[in-house]
């Protein structure tokens, strides 16, 4: 079996060796019933981890293409779907139509990751350090109720009617105030009401970008800015992201040398890293994307979640020069469900991306819109973020005691002020896919590292989102990882001295 690997390439190398051998089986030149090489034998002959290549039969054996007998090996147990045009059509004129094979007429699914894991999700049993989202036992659920009860006996007809693809007036009218005490002055014309983030990100990437253009994004990042400007029609530029956030000497260096159309940054509590950036880097952050005049697009969703510490301005306070294009949703402070946000930006780039929504779905959800309104007005979501802000706290404490009693292996992790996650590097030879396959088993759900990047990926990294899980599942999901990752440890040591045993943290 031969198979070659692009050190280069975007994709996990798992990932390239899974698929090369499902094309091989494809192809017949692996045939059903063949013995795969052992895992530690293709390792060696690939030069890469045996954690690689044991993910990758994960994988295989995932698709059902593959099987494993004890003391046997791995064999090849059925083939995958060939992709139309493979097999040669009957002849026959009479011969019976079959139905369409959705699985080969459609590109291979890959779900985003907060998607991820739904079934676990359900499970009563499991400790989901997975999701980035609010703790659902703490919705007010009946001092909401009230605000949907008040809009519709105030305006309900209209609400339930077609109305402005801008948004509902009152809810744009409270944010320009908010973001007016927060230092960011705009106007009426230049706020659009989005169903998300998600959805502003995708209007600013069809407004703003065109095939072939390039575009900033930290690395790691949200992989929802992933799947959208890593598409084959635009150029990603990677740059990592340090203690200090984003590094703008590598950024200063990039934007001299190529010509991206964005720069996007999530400078506060950054997903996944939890890092934020200080002061002096986002004034510089806005002088470089001034001289070099490249809009940055300021993801500030987690900006309200601070449990200590100074809060910072937002780039878009700062900006002297309107090159910042201000993202920020409900989603995390309030409720994810209701799929209300917002983009601020000069108004001429408004009026693009209003009517470039009002062609993708007219307008977004009023009755929620309104909702969240009234709820914000009657200081209730601001009562409902301090409720969540003393318990996020407590279980992002409870997470950093844990991290220090139970990994006590030479791992590294941010020790965030605020957010929904913690950023872990484990030991180099420690792979987080094959963590969190063994984590599974045992109830423990976490996101693999690898998916919040764009290129070069660090299978030692992952992600442990705290505000879904109480304090009790958090010491109980970190103690079961830390038992796992000494395993994995001792199955993948070299003959080697051993390490330190004293936990690090805040190595980014």
């Amino acid at each position: 079996m031969i198979l070659e690997l692009d050190r280069q390439s975007h994709m996990p190398l798992y990932e390239q060796i899974a698929a090369q051998v499902r094309q091989l089986i494809r192809r017949g030149a692996i045939k059903v019933g063949d013995r795969l090489p052992p895992n530690r034998a293709l390792a060696e002959r690939l030069g890469v981890n045996r954690s690689t290549v044991v993910t990758a039969y994960d994988e295989l054996l995932a698709d059902g293409l593959i099987a494993s007998r004890v003391g046997s090996g791995t064999y090849v147990v059925a083939a995958p779907a060939s992709p139309p045009g493979d097999n040669a059509v009957a002849a026959d004129s009479s011969a019976a139509l079959t139905p369409l094979h959705w699985e080969t007429a459609l590109p291979e699914l890959r779900h985003e990751e907060w998607l991820a894991n739904s079934e676990a999700a359900r499970r009563k049993d499991c400790v989901l350090f997975t999701h980035a989202l609010p703790a659902t036992e703490l919705f007010p659920l009946d001092e909401f109720r009230r605000s949907v009860e008040r809009v519709l006996r105030r305006e309900g007809r209209s609400l339930l009617q077609l109305g402005a693809s801008s948004g509902y007036e009152p809810l744009q009218q409270y944010l320009l105030q908010q973001m007016a005490l927060a230092g960011v002055r705009a106007e009426a014309g230049e706020i659009l009401l989005t169903s998300g983030c998600q959805q502003a990100l995708d209007l600013l990437r069809q407004t703003l970008l065109q095939p072939g253009d390039e575009v900033v994004i930290e690395n790691p990042t949200y992989p929802g800015a992933l799947s959208l400007f890593c598409q084959p029609q635009y150029k990603f530029i990677g740059v990592p992201v340090g203690t200090r956030g984003l590094d703008l000497d590598a950024l200063e260096d990039a934007l001299r040398r190529r010509r991206p159309k964005l720069i996007y940054v999530v400078p506060t509590f950054h997903n996944p890293t939890g890092v934020t950036m200080d002061l002096a880097s986002r004034r510089r952050l806005i002088e470089l994307a001034a001289q070099y005049r490249v809009p940055i697009v300021e993801d500030e969703i987690y900006r309200d979640l601070r449990y200590g510490g100074a809060s910072l301005p937002s780039l878009k306070a700062l900006d002297r020069y309107g090159v910042v294009i201000y993202l920020n949703s409900f989603s995390k402070v309030g409720f994810p469900g209701l799929r209300v946000g917002w983009v601020v930006a000069p108004r001429l780039l408004i009026e693009h991306l209003h009517a470039l929504r009002q062609r993708s779905d007219l307008h977004g959800n009023l009755l929620a819109q309104a909702a969240m309104a009234d709820f914000a007005r009657h200081g209730l979501l601001q009562k409902h973020l301090q409720r969540c802000s003393r318990h996020y706290a407590q279980r992002r404490d409870a997470m950093f005691a844990a991290l220090r009693q139970y990994f006590q292996i030479g791992a590294s992790w941010t020790e965030p002020e605020g957010g929904m996650a913690v950023w872990l590097r484990l030991p180099e030879r420690v792979n987080s896919i094959e963590l969190l396959t063994q984590a599974q088993q045992q109830g423990v759900y976490f996101t693999p590292g690898p998916r919040f990047y764009a290129g070069g990926a660090q299978a030692n990294t992952l992600r442990l989102s705290f505000t879904t899980a109480t304090p009790a599942q958090i010491e109980t999901g970190v103690k079961t990882l830390g038992k796992l990752v000494e395993k994995l440890m001792a199955a993948n040591a070299p003959a080697r001295a051993s390490q330190s045993a004293a936990p690090r943290k805040a190595l980014v």
